[in-house]
């Protein structure tokens, strides 16, 4: 680590969303994917970085946080995307898993620690932060 500031990562998976296509048809979750996206960048912190990670999973890059600041972060577009009235999808829930970088890490092991975390967050129940 160049910088020593403390990096994390959270990844976040649409709560449901095969039942949205489903349901609703590809052109609506097709909306629904650009809103979310929408509504992360309008409450996303400046120096943190937004990614679609393939299907209905996004990956926040947090830059300057720490596990507790990638927590509240996260809580912070849980919450958002949760009281967003989707047009004709309803309400919409995500789950994250958050993890902090710790020396010695590499983009794998980082991104297995977010991802179990994420599993964690289903497992518990979804529309959740775990890490």
């Amino acid at each position: 680590m160049r910088y020593k500031s403390p990096l994390s990562l959270s990844i976040l998976d649409i709560d449901y969303f095969k039942k949205v296509n489903d349901t609703f048809g590809h052109s609506i979750g097709d909306e629904v994917m650009k809103a979310i996206a929408d509504i992360i960048k309008a409450n996303n912190r400046d120096t943190s970085y937004l990614f679609r990670w393939g299907g209905e999973e996004f990956v926040i890059i947090v830059t300057e946080a720490d596990i507790e600041g990638a927590r509240i972060h996260a809580e912070r577009l849980r919450k958002a995307i949760e009281e967003h009235a989707f047009e004709k999808a309803g309400t919409i829930t995500a789950s994250f898993g958050v993890a902090q970088y710790m020396e010695g890490d590499t983009p794998d092991s980082l991104l297995k620690r977010a991802d179990s975390a994420l599993y964690k967050a289903k497992f518990k129940g979804r529309n959740r932060v775990e890490g």
